[in-house]
């Protein structure tokens, strides 16, 4: 009886055994276990990264059979598919990777192309069994994890121009210069000196100064000197003789005139012996020997000993005496004139009255700047592109960028460059021209060479969108902007974003807000902002009930 017993126990045994096929793993799927980290999923410089840990339990795994375990992300619009893992029985002939019946795990590491619309998504295992040829689909995909977070789409454009300053001058000083010559050894001015043009010149110009209301004589100088030979007395009386004869000459001038000058704006200076004259015309000359004089003057300070160690030079010293001498023994007269410009209000006057073609381009550029606003900014830009001067073009596409008006502000930006190709500040502007228009590389090309602060907001507009969030906290530091926010942010900085976000008061704000409040599980902070960011922009509710950050508080959400 036993014998029997034993028998059928064999038999049944055996029976079980044949019937044992790769088919039957199917039956057992829920078996199978996937974890991944992150547990939900995050998208990073447009892609998104996870690690897959996949366990089969004992017995589990046929030693006949193949199985492909395809990862996919599934979202609304349809899914996108990883790179399949192939894993094999024991039994089976090839190079996969091999799980035994005594269980098995493997990881393996992902990588997808992340779209806006994959920001509700769940991350699934799909097992396809691979029998005699065959090929047989799971009951079900294993659901391995949630998500996308994708906060760093939130940066955002910030555009930062700059404009080139006037060079408008309100009073323009001019300077007009004469020279009276003598006779050796004379002090007076001679009437051939006075009817020289140069001496006229300066006449005229004093006296239409002082008669005129919009101009101002600021400083009349009188320089004269004595030639260096001869004794220092007689050259220190002559050089101060010179001065006041040509200060009396210039002022009965002046005075036939009917102006007159007030003596405190005249200086008068004398040099007894121009040692520092001589040597200038010394260089300047082709006197044969000259290099010998010069090296005379650098070798002896003392007046007489380099007057008699000149005359010893016998073959040059006549004609010293003749061409250079002659030329020291002046009186050098230099006046200062200040010409008052165009008043603020005899500048607004011009352009209220439509007459900008009166104006020059400084003038132009100072009106566009200190006194106008809004569209009379960009009229007075306008107006001076006749001067095709790269600054009325770099700031005439820095007011359309502030318009966000990124068709007309790349037309006069391109002109800026143009001309000047090299300013850093068309640069920055032409930059931001094309961060507008979506052209990250040319974004960044412009921005990174200008070496201004103003770049740096667009710079660390890109490095987030690359994933370089330490990069763009470094450039964004300091800014107290949305997007130092969102950097501190992305780079664990939590305490420090909320500070930044303290002082911001825009709907995108108050929406990082609530994202910190989610990530401490504050659902008061997580409502109480996502509502004065709906009311700031509605948009704003339809994102967030897609956003994974809020995933636990969608329920709530109205």
């Amino acid at each position: 009886m036993k014998r029997r017993i034993y028998c059928l126990a064999a038999c049944l045994g055996l029976i079980a055994a044949s019937c044992g096929s790769p088919e039957k793993m199917k039956e057992a799927a829920d078996q199978i276990k996937v974890t991944c980290a992150p547990g939900i999923l995050e998208a990073h410089a447009g892609v998104i990264k996870a690690k897959i840990t996949v366990t089969f339990p004992e017995k589990f795994f046929h030693p006949d059979a193949v199985l492909e375990m395809l990862p996919v992300i599934k979202y609304a619009d349809g899914e996108v598919a990883g790179t399949v893992k192939v894993l094999q029985g024991e039994k089976v002939k090839d190079n996969n990777t091999v799980i035994r019946q005594t269980g098995g795990t493997y990881t393996q590491e992902l990588t997808f192309d992340f779209t806006d619309a994959m920001s509700v998504a769940t991350l699934e295992v799909r097992p396809t069994l691979v029998v005699k040829g065959q090929r047989l689909q799971f009951p079900n995909d294993i659901k391995a994890a949630d998500g996308v977070i994708a906060t760093y789409k939130l940066a955002e454009v910030e555009v930062n121009p700059v404009t080139h300053g006037d060079e408008y001058i309100k009073t323009i000083e001019n300077r007009k210069a004469a020279e009276i010559k003598f006779i050796i050894n004379q002090a007076l001015v001679r009437s051939s000196e006075l009817s020289k043009e140069d001496v006229k010149t300066l006449q005229k110009f004093i006296v239409d100064a002082l008669k005129n209301g919009k101009q101002t004589l600021k400083e009349l100088q009188i320089s004269s000197y004595a030639s260096p030979d001869g004794a220092t007395s007689l050259n220190e009386k002559l050089s101060t003789n010179r001065g006041k004869s040509s200060n009396d000459a210039l002022s009965t001038f002046l005075k036939k005139s009917k102006v007159s000058v007030d003596k405190n704006l005249v200086s008068i200076q004398h040099t007894a012996e121009d040692w520092e004259g001589f040597k200038e015309l010394m260089s300047q000359s082709n006197i044969q020997d000259k290099e010998l004089v010069l090296r005379v003057l650098s070798m002896y300070s003392d007046s007489e000993v380099r007057e008699r160690e000149i005359k010893n030079i016998s073959a040059v010293y006549k004609v010293i005496a003749d061409d250079i001498l002659p030329q020291l023994r002046r009186s050098k007269l230099l006046a200062t004139v200040e010409t008052a410009n165009l008043t603020d209000d005899e500048i607004k006057v011009l352009v209220d009255a439509g007459n900008l073609d009166t104006l020059d381009v400084e003038q132009l550029i100072y009106a566009a700047e200190k006194l106008y606003t809004g569209e009379m900014k960009v009229n007075l830009y306008q107006a001076a592109e006749k001067f095709s001067d790269f600054r009325t073009y770099n700031n005439l596409g820095a007011v359309y960028l502030a318009q966000k008006n990124v068709n007309d502000a790349k037309i006069a930006l391109d002109a800026a460059l143009a001309i000047n190709g090299n300013d850093a500040k068309v640069k920055n502007n032409a930059g931001y021209a094309a961060l507008l228009q979506g052209n990250l590389a040319e974004t960044e090309k412009l921005l990174v060479v200008t070496g201004l602060d103003e770049s740096k907001s667009g710079l660390g507009y890109i490095a987030i969108g690359k994933g370089e969030y330490d990069h763009a906290l470094t450039l964004l530091k300091g800014s107290k902007s949305f997007n130092e926010a969102l950097a501190l942010l992305l780079n664990n900085k939590v305490d420090d974003a909320s500070a930044v976000l303290a002082n911001l008061t825009s709907a995108k704000a108050y929406y990082l807000k609530a994202v910190i409040g989610a990530r401490k599980n504050s659902e008061s902070d997580v409502l109480d902002n996502l509502n004065k960011a709906f009311e700031l922009d509605a948009r704003l509710k339809d994102t967030s009930k897609k956003d994974a950050e809020f995933a636990a508080f969608w329920q709530k959400i109205q």
